[in-house]
């Protein structure tokens, strides 16, 4: 029995501490939001509308740009997001990193990453690179190659 009072005193003790009455539940640690994209630096992004004419030609845009990560055990390609529905829109473009299992050397490593994929808009107002739910580049300037 002395020992169900110590426990109960130690709960009434926490709780106080706490403020029981009303103090939120404790939120697990998670990464942030900033750090969920395993990208240290990126850098000469650049995108393109290629829509030169011939048999079979399509539109194609693509997107280009340097980025830095943590280890060589990453590696990275982009993949066409959506795109809002004005007249002129802007197309997200997903870097996804994959990363192997094992030890890997702490070094910075530098990565190009290339984009390919059918332009949906004869014009772009801008490509927008999202990592981890944020953006981590936007480009404005769209050259088309007629």
């Amino acid at each position: 029995m002395p020992a169900l009072r110590h426990i109960a005193a130690a709960t009434l003790a926490a709780c106080a501490l706490a403020a029981c009455a009303g103090a939120p539940e404790p939120t697990p640690v998670t990464e942030p939001p900033a750090r969920a994209c395993a990208v240290y630096e990126s850098s000469d992004w650049a995108a393109w509308i290629n829509s030169m004419p011939g048999p079979g030609a399509q539109r194609t845009l693509h997107v280009t740009g340097n980025i830095v990560v943590p280890t060589p055990n990453y590696s990275a390609t982009l993949t066409a997001g959506i795109a809002d529905r004005s007249a002129i829109p802007v197309q997200q473009i997903n870097l996804n990193l994959t990363t192997t299992d094992g030890m890997a050397l702490q070094v910075l490593t530098p990565l190009e990453v290339r984009y390919e994929g059918p332009a949906i808009a004869q014009e772009y107002r801008a490509i927008r690179i999202m990592c981890g739910g944020r953006v981590l580049a936007e480009i404005t300037e769209i050259e088309t190659a007629h």
